[in-house]
């Protein structure tokens, strides 16, 4: 009986040595997303500042957004809508070429955030918040306008076929619960 103790409680341990171990694993960066074609970059914030990964894009907030979020549709079921390679090489043109200032766009939008977001619990108010909302808000005009162009150019490059596709998939993904998946 007392070989049945030590076991069970030796058991009972090292599962809840195991438990904890989530927990300190708070800062760690997350694992690695296989699957996600030439889209590698992903374009959602990561585990730590500075990382951008592919995350959850749950329903209800997707149906709320302005802009569907088409590129990465595209490039995900590249296969399946059957992109040409001048499609393909096209898409890669386009991406390189936005990407080419989004670091500074994006390190200008963090600044402005934080700006403003410190004003605020400063108990700043309005002549010192004018400048910092209108930072703010011409970075979302900005970042509502290049969404609209990339929906526009998607639907200039893509057949007829391709973009009802598309369409009809970002309105799948938009009502499923959960990550996007093919």
């Amino acid at each position: 009986m007392s070989k049945l103790k030590f076991a069970v409680s030796g058991l009972m341990m090292a599962v809840f040595s195991l438990a904890t171990v989530p927990a300190f694993a708070e800062n760690t960066p997350p694992p690695s997303m296989a699957g996600h074609g030439p889209m590698e970059g992903g374009m959602m914030p990561g585990g730590h500042p500075g990382h951008w990964q592919h995350g959850p894009m749950r329903g209800p907030w997707m149906q709320n957004m302005p802009v569907p979020m088409l590129m990465p549709i595209v490039w995900r079921h590249a296969i399946d809508l059957k992109l040409t390679p001048a499609q393909e090489s096209d898409l890669k043109n386009w991406r390189s070429t936005q990407r080419k200032d989004f670091p500074t766009w994006r390190q200008n939008m963090m600044t402005h955030n934080k700006a403003l977001r410190e004003a605020l619990l400063n108990g700043e108010s309005g002549a010192a918040l004018a400048p910092l909302k209108a930072a703010v808000v011409k970075d979302h005009e900005m970042m509502l306008d290049r969404g609209i162009q990339q929906v526009q150019y998607l639907h200039k490059i893509l057949t007829p076929l391709q973009w009802q596709k598309v369409v009809k998939m970002a309105q799948d993904m938009g009502h499923r619960h959960g990550p996007w998946r093919k």
